[in-house]
């Protein structure tokens, strides 16, 4: 049997529901003989007969009535995908992945996608985290379609975009006598237990940079991967640190404070897409982001 053609369909459906060929026509927009030779076609491609010709018009077969049936879930069936499609052009519904260092998956990515959701409720979000190499990883090879990281990044070839450059900040047990400074000065750690982030990344570099160069010595005996792991340390009484200023689930912590740094590390945070494979549901989200940051450091305030 060949393949039924969806214009004919469409006329079939149409005489049966409006009772003529007349009818038929003017709904459709075509010409009546037109209609005619639709439902001509279409009967000798379903091998059955559709409709008795009487005085005054035509009659369905009991066939026609049956396949009237089929007919209406098949409309049924695009009137369901028309309405899932303008949903998703309307970001009423879609599937977004999203990935962000641990940092940003704990503390920043949440209170986003719980602030996006609350204008696109349709949508099912995934939120992961990883560690700090991996955010580039999974957005190029399509596991993730937005990531969150902290730059600079490097290796596939994706589309980042800046978002907001923050310094770091000293945090320090609530009732530490640093706490009564405005800002912290790295001399006045020196001698202080200090939590680091492991060797092998970026940002111990720069802090050890910073107090190497200025010859402050510093109690090194504890270290975590985390900022989050660092925060409940200092939280807990081991020491202080240097940690991101993207960092608001720690932040709400009573038993910490957290002063400005001086001498400045810089801290930038950007998202990171595929724009090839960005999806329209995605796209509204990294737009999303890039607002929410921006409205945020509107005129130098943060709000994290």
């Amino acid at each position: 049997m060949k393949r039924l053609n969806a214009r004919q369909i469409e006329a079939f459906r149409a005489v049966m529901l409006l009772g003529s060929m007349t009818k038929a026509a003017e709904s459709l927009d075509i010409s009546q003989p037109a209609v005619s030779r639709l439902i001509e076609n279409f009967t000798e491609d379903v091998g059955f007969l559709l409709f008795r010709r009487q005085q005054g018009g035509i009659v369905p077969t009991p066939d026609a009535q049956a396949l009237l049936s089929e007919v209406e879930r098949h409309f049924i069936g695009l009137d369901e995908l028309s309405l899932r499609v303008r949903a998703m052009r309307d970001r009423e519904a879609g599937h977004l992945r999203v990935v962000g260092l641990s940092l940003y998956a704990n503390g920043l990515l949440p209170e986003i996608v719980a602030a996006y959701l609350r204008d696109h409720s349709g949508i099912h979000v995934s939120l992961e985290a990883c560690g700090p190499d991996q955010v580039v990883d999974w957005v190029a090879a399509r596991r993730c379609d937005v990531g969150l990281a902290s730059l600079p990044v490097h290796g596939a070839d994706v589309a980042i975009e800046r978002l907001a450059a923050q310094p770091a900040l000293c945090v320090m047990p609530a009732d530490s006598p640093l706490a009564r400074a405005e800002m912290v000065a790295a001399g006045e750690l020196s001698g202080q237990s200090f939590v680091s982030f492991p060797h092998a990344t970026a940002f111990r570099y720069q802090v050890d940079a910073i107090f190497e160069r200025l010859g402050i010595e510093r109690d090194l005996r504890v270290e975590a991967a985390t900022h989050e792991s660092v925060c409940n340390l200092v939280a807990a009484g081991v020491g202080v640190s240097i940690v991101s200023p993207f960092s608001p689930q720690s932040r709400r912590n009573p038993n910490l404070a957290f002063r400005p740094f001086t001498p400045p590390i810089m801290i930038e945070i950007g998202v990171v897409t595929d724009p090839d494979h960005l999806s329209s549901v995605a796209a509204s989200f990294r737009d999303f982001v890039c607002t929410y940051f921006r409205d945020r450091t509107a005129g130098g305030i943060r709000r994290w």
